[in-house]
């Protein structure tokens, strides 16, 4: 593991691919309450994601992808056969909703690039990191 940037609080790690499968291991512990919730409050037209991802095509041609970690809302319209998904935010759109489940990868930015076998990780605290550690080097 290495990279460690200082300036923003963050903590940057470069590591091989494989921690994406542990990271999904995790992630897939967190979906049934991810998709009970969903369940819960489909009749107010809300939806939240645990994960947002944005690719981007870089001038040599590899793609580069970003996975955000976190809870992203949106708020479902159904017209005729189409759906229309608007994004409102990373906070709850109404008081009245019931309080989602926690992500526990959330404040987590992997960066993939499809021609690499390296991806790198951006943490968002020190308390994120160790819980990820923990995870990671203790199963």
């Amino acid at each position: 593991m290495g990279n460690n940037k200082p300036g923003n609080g963050k903590i940057r790690i470069r590591v091989t691919r494989e921690i994406l499968e542990k990271l999904n291991s995790i992630l897939h512990e967190f979906l049934p309450s991810i998709y009970s919730y969903n369940n819960l409050i489909k009749g107010e037209k809300y939806y939240l994601k645990p994960v947002h991802i944005v690719s981007r095509k870089l001038p040599s041609g590899s793609t580069v992808k970003y996975y955000y970690y976190g809870r992203y809302w949106y708020k479902i319209e159904k017209n005729n056969k189409n759906i229309k998904w608007i994004y409102l935010g990373k906070e709850k759109p109404s008081p009245s909703l019931p309080d989602p489940p926690e992500n526990p990868l959330e404040g987590l930015v992997v960066k993939k690039i499809d021609d690499g076998n390296m991806v790198e990780l951006v943490i968002a605290s020190e308390e994120l990191f160790r819980k990820l550690y923990d995870k990671f080097f203790q199963r």
